[in-house]
């Protein structure tokens, strides 16, 4: 493992801790690193739940290999709208095959947004109620990583 795999696996880590401590739902049991999904919970009733951790981003946003880029110069977040979310989420979408071989009760996935200076408020809130996106994860959640703020997205089938 290099590195910067090194790096990224203790930062999702982190991650997962910090959403872990902040969502009241979340599931008792083991967290185990995996890999496609990320994250596995798997608990003594013997249910097992993948959770695939992704950054927020869209058709026009660089991707970045870190959940925190505006420790990078010059980085300008991603706006968070409808558009970056949707993409973000369909971008997953694609993968859930591979996560589905796994064989596990659910899959879960984790956005995380970085927003330095884009204030997450009230109406952050309500547009995040009032939108609803498709995808075959049980849960989605977008996980804003200055404020520690967890928001479940609507998601149907």
């Amino acid at each position: 493992m290099s590195f910067n795999q090194f790096s990224q696996s203790l930062e999702e880590m982190h991650i997962m801790e910090q959403f872990r401590n902040r969502y009241d739902e979340f599931p008792k049991g083991k967290l185990i690193k995996s890999e496609s999904p990320d994250f596995i919970i798997r608990n003594t009733s013997r249910i097992s739940i993948g959770i695939e951790l992704t950054k927020l981003h869209g058709p026009r946003v660089l991707k970045l290999k870190t959940h925190y880029p505006r420790q990078i110069s010059g980085y300008q977040p991603p706006e968070l709208n409808r558009e970056n979310i949707e993409f973000t989420i369909l971008a997953k979408n694609e993968k859930l095959p591979l996560y589905q071989k796994k064989k596990l009760s659910q899959l879960w996935l984790l956005i995380t947004a970085d927003l330095d200076e884009s204030p997450v408020s009230f109406n952050l809130s309500n547009k995040l109620e009032s939108w609803n996106f498709s995808s075959e994860f049980q849960k989605v959640f977008l996980f804003e990583l200055k404020t520690r703020k967890v928001y479940e997205l609507k998601v149907w089938v």
